[in-house]
């Protein structure tokens, strides 16, 4: 289970949002148009550090299984000015309102609800051919992680962009630091604590 789960961050998605943002232009444009399931804190932030890229990208559709909650993310997004263009006929209610989502003129869809919903969102995004990225974990149970790890082999052979949302393992500066330490730079680790 270990081994499967991390080969799929490591080796069986792209990781990192360039990526994404270079595989996901729409055809005939650079703009990347963006939907988003999950508008809490997380989707939320997702949508503006999407936004904050120096490419063309525009949030487009919205989805949350609560009005209020998306209604709140919109506000808060709202400093993007013409970024956003989301009308009221593209903000999604309800426990299926990814479907809506991932059946509106989007190129890449940030997932972002509660992990549970993870696998099946990210399944249902790749059988429509949508990049994506999504929010880490990527499931809480293994048949979560099989499902995951299915939908990724299926998002390769469509030649998708998948990024997960575990930057750390990314970083060049985290990278390095973990080198030092396999190679022995503070000696022999023998014991590890949480």
């Amino acid at each position: 289970f270990l081994r499967d789960s991390s080969s799929l961050v490591a080796g069986g998605v792209l990781a990192g949002t360039v990526q994404v943002a270079r595989a996901a232009h729409a055809a005939g444009s650079d703009e990347i148009k963006i939907g988003v399931v999950g508008c809490g804190g997380r989707g939320t932030g997702a949508v503006a550090n999407a936004l904050s890229t120096d490419g063309a990208t525009k949030l487009v559709a919205m989805a949350d299984a609560f009005g209020d909650q998306l209604q709140r993310s919109l506000q808060n997004l709202s400093k993007f000015g013409p970024k956003i263009d989301v009308p009221s006929e593209r903000q999604f209610v309800g426990f299926d309102a990814y479907r809506r989502v991932l059946e509106s003129d989007i190129d890449l869809i940030l997932l972002a609800t509660p992990p549970g919903f993870r696998p099946q969102h990210f399944e249902a995004a790749v059988n429509t051919g949508k990049h994506v990225f999504m929010e880490k974990p990527v499931a809480v149970d293994a048949p979560g992680v099989r499902r995951v790890l299915a939908a990724s082999e299926i998002a390769k052979q469509k030649g998708l962009a998948v990024a997960v949302g575990l930057h750390y393992r990314h970083e060049p500066a985290r990278q390095e630091t973990i080198q030092r330490l396999h190679d022995g730079a503070i000696g022999r680790i023998d014991h590890y604590s949480a």
